[in-house]
């Protein structure tokens, strides 16, 4: 009967460690997240993209509203896939008249700059 107990208590201990660490990675997750949102927003300002994309409407500007940019399934002027490696590619070699941010953007901006456009 001793052993039994022991086991159980073996588990739980197992059990709650387990979720704790499942815990924390989710919150440490959300965080990184939610700080890539704010260095996007912040890049999105920076590097002129305001000057021609809504982000609250989907109203063209100079180019596509991007409110609920990936809730749709096409992006609105190439008609590519709404994904990341889509939303990647139109920075580094665009589509119709946007400029190129090829040279202007490290891979982690554009990192934050797509957790920034999947916030809209």
């Amino acid at each position: 009967m001793r052993k039994t107990k022991l086991k159980y208590a073996t588990a739980a201990v197992v059990v709650t460690l387990v979720s704790a660490a499942l815990i924390l990675s989710a919150l440490r997750v959300a965080a990184t997240q939610k700080a890539g949102r704010e260095q996007g927003a912040t890049l999105f300002s920076e590097k002129g993209c305001a000057h021609c994309h809504y982000t609250d409407s989907r109203d063209t500007k100079t180019g596509p509203g991007l409110k609920g940019l990936f809730s749709r399934e096409t992006l609105p002027v190439s008609g590519g896939p709404v994904t990341e490696a889509s939303i990647r590619d139109q920075l580094l070699t665009p589509y119709k008249n946007m400029p190129s941010f090829a040279d202007r953007l490290s891979e982690d901006e554009i990192d934050h700059f797509i957790e920034y456009l999947k916030s809209l």
